[in-house]
């Protein structure tokens, strides 16, 4: 097995991924409709559409298309008879953990922004934002963070784990 066949394998199985947890997380979107909150079915449906379908529809084409995106990832030919590169491997799972990152931010944010629209409901008058609300919200906005600099700098974060392994040898 090449370098890319494992990437192509490894982002079908993020897809795969994606979609289950997309199919696991509608439930809680409904929460809102019956916990006193005043939301809508269509409301509920709005918001697990806003969080979900983006990442339902990443995971369709990481499913469908792997060769696609390992192909963007992994560079050089494919050859059967080379053996498969650890940093090319590893350059794939830290794109994936920086999808994984990033779909997992957007599904917090739009949580939070329902959580949010629920308690100004509940207490119009609210002026402050709960703590608990305001650390999830920078939590979610590191995890953001990270997870976009995971995908557009695996290439480098990988020359820097490759550098540590160097200097410890």
């Amino acid at each position: 097995m090449d370098t890319k066949t494992i990437a192509a394998l490894l982002l079908k199985i993020t897809g795969l991924v994606l979609i289950v947890y997309c199919v696991a997380q509608l439930p809680a979107f409904f929460a809102y409709t019956s916990l006193g909150y005043d939301f809508s079915i269509g409301q509920a449906i709005g918001a697990a559409a806003a969080a979900l379908l983006p990442l339902t529809v990443l995971g369709l084409f990481l499913w469908f298309f792997p060769g696609t995106v390992a192909n963007k990832i992994v560079s050089g030919t494919s050859e059967q008879s080379a053996p498969a590169d650890t940093r090319s491997i590893e350059l794939v799972a830290l794109t994936i953990l920086g999808v994984y990152l990033l779909t997992m931010g957007l599904v917090d944010v739009v949580r939070d922004i329902a959580f949010l629209i629920a308690i100004h409901r509940q207490d119009p008058g609210l002026t402050l934002i709960p703590a608990s609300v305001v650390s999830r919200v920078a939590a979610t906005i590191a995890e953001l963070l990270i997870g976009a600099g995971l995908c557009v700098g695996a290439k480098g974060v990988s020359r820097v784990i490759e550098r540590l392994r160097q200097t410890s040898q």
